[in-house]
């Protein structure tokens, strides 16, 4: 099996000094590597890395950072074994940072509707990114 590890550990150190600030949850990053020898490891990664979130309770901006950093850093890994163009990694990491925005616009909705009605949008924002993300990366 011959790949070359290019881009993921990018977002793998970006997330390593973000955790630096939680030190109950640096113990996640020994799962890590795994990412670049199997998907399946790098998705138990991505579960663990959620786990520990919601166990210590770190959400807002901080906590979907984190959890946009760890889709970007599997993800990515899976493309750099798979030997995948350019255009594909920033189409990966432009899909999963638009959470951001996405949780922003959401928390301001959630002022002025009902939650059911706050949940449908985010749902119908959610798909509407991963078939964009499908449809511009399938060949």
């Amino acid at each position: 099996m011959k790949f070359r590890i290019r881009f993921s550990p990018i977002p793998l150190v970006i997330m390593a000094f973000i955790l630096l600030g939680y030190k109950d949850l640096l113990p996640v990053l020994a799962l890590a590597p795994l990412a670049f020898f199997s998907y399946f490891f790098g998705t138990i990664f991505l579960v663990t890395i959620m786990g520990f979130l919601v166990y210590y309770k770190v959400g807002g901006i901080e906590g979907l950072l984190l959890v946009a950093l760890a889709l970007i850093f599997v993800e990515s890994a899976y493309l750099d074994r798979e030997n995948a163009p350019r255009e594909h990694y920033l189409i990966v990491a432009v899909a999963a940072l638009l959470a951001i925005p996405t949780y922003v616009l959401i928390a301001g909705l959630s002022i002025f509707m009902p939650k059911f009605e706050v949940t449908a949008i985010a749902v119908l924002i959610l798909i509407s990114l991963y078939l964009f993300s499908r449809v511009v990366t399938s060949d």
